[in-house]
């Protein structure tokens, strides 16, 4: 066989291997189950996450990288949630003029999967499609928080590494649960200034038949321009458009 096949082939086995497993995977975990020297299976790992196809999480273990979102676009489009919120991801957008976003959660990642941009100037560094989006510091990623069950919560704030993005992040596990609570009574989720700086944003879960978090949708806008009472507003607008897309799923 080509050695270049073998390789692709070997590729390809180990991306099926993470992609159906549930948890993040180590080294010695893939080389055993697939039957490959552990050099080989290093090789060719370092290889994915350079393209960010693998993630390489803090703990050494590996996972499926955002790039793989853009590879899926078309599932997701085909399951409906992305179809389903462009109506609703429109009319956000027509009425705040701000930027609306769809993130997708899938193996305990969020992923930006598409952005209405808007009309008003707007620089926003973090949110290409395709790029995960931490879960701790952005509207989007603590509306999946906040719905997420007791359990898969608690475990994901005992192991998380909430890293400062701005000088305003809140880094605290105790005082995140606390604004997740708050944020699960009202409805929707929200950050000001604390994954980037001048940027705010409101976001809510979208729930599946399990009310289970597979997406989000939220809108962002600079700091300067969207006040407490915009949040209020369209926070109300947010939360009744997920609740809408959720009813159809």
């Amino acid at each position: 066989m080509d050695q270049g096949v073998a390789v692709l082939r070997k590729t390809i086995k180990l991306m099926n291997y993470i992609a159906n497993n549930d948890k993040a995977s180590g080294i010695s975990e893939l080389s055993k189950e697939l039957d490959m020297p552990k050099a080989t299976v290093h090789r060719i790992l370092n290889t994915l996450c350079e393209d960010n196809v693998i993630l390489k999480t803090e703990e050494g273990l590996y996972r499926l990288g955002p790039t793989v979102l853009l590879w899926s676009n078309g599932f997701h489009l085909a399951s409906g949630i992305a179809e389903m919120a462009q109506p609703y991801m429109r009319q956000l957008r027509d009425e705040s003029k701000e930027t609306v976003h769809l993130s997708v959660y899938e193996h305990g990642c969020a992923q930006y999967a598409d952005r209405l941009n808007s009309p008003q100037t707007v620089v926003l560094r973090w949110s290409r499609l395709g790029s995960a989006l931490p879960l701790y510091c952005t509207a989007a990623g603590r509306a999946i928080l906040a719905a997420l069950p007791q359990a898969e919560l608690d475990a994901y704030l005992a192991g998380a590494e909430m890293t400062p993005r701005t000088k305003l992040t809140v880094t605290s596990p105790d005082r995140l649960r606390e604004m997740l609570a708050r944020f699960r009574n009202q409805g929707y989720a929200e950050e000001n200034q604390e994954n980037e700086e001048n940027i705010r944003c409101i976001g809510a879960a979208i729930l599946n038949r399990k009310n289970y978090p597979v997406a989000a949708i939220s809108l962002t806008a600079p700091s300067f321009r969207f006040t407490d009472y915009d949040a209020a507003i369209f926070g109300a607008k947010v939360a009744a458009a997920a609740r809408d897309i959720s009813s159809r799923l």
